[in-house]
């Protein structure tokens, strides 16, 4: 004996499984290199403004930098919904940068004065 369906006839099929194929906002969000540029970010400044550890920590800005806007790119595409914090780690890894630059700038312009007045 078969079962029938509410009128009469065969029995509906059951919904089509997802098979993840579908639209980018079926899948969960991508947000992991947006929220690595923000914490490349927060590390890379602070860090920055010590002359000789900066030397070595650098590249934190220059990741935060690329995470960032990797990171906000995908926000823009819709696949990540960190907008902010991608944004934030860009700006953070591009002041990085010119803190960097601006502290040995000054140990550089103040070594000049203090060594380039010596009395021999």
């Amino acid at each position: 004996m078969t079962t029938q369906g509410p009128q009469g006839g065969w029995p509906e099929p059951p919904p089509p499984r997802n098979s993840g194929g579908g639209k980018p906002h079926d899948r969960p969000p991508r947000n992991g290199l947006g929220t690595a540029g923000l914490v490349c970010g927060i590390v890379a400044v602070p860090l920055s403004f010590i002359p000789v550890v900066n030397f070595f920590t650098w590249p934190l800005g220059v990741l935060a930098v690329v995470f960032g806007a990797v990171g906000w790119s995908r926000a823009n595409r819709g696949e990540a919904t960190n907008r902010g914090q991608a944004i934030t780690g860009l700006v953070l890894g591009i002041a990085s940068f010119f803190t960097i630059c601006l502290i040995y700038v000054l140990i550089g312009a103040g070594s000049s004065t203090v060594y380039g007045t010596a009395p021999f």
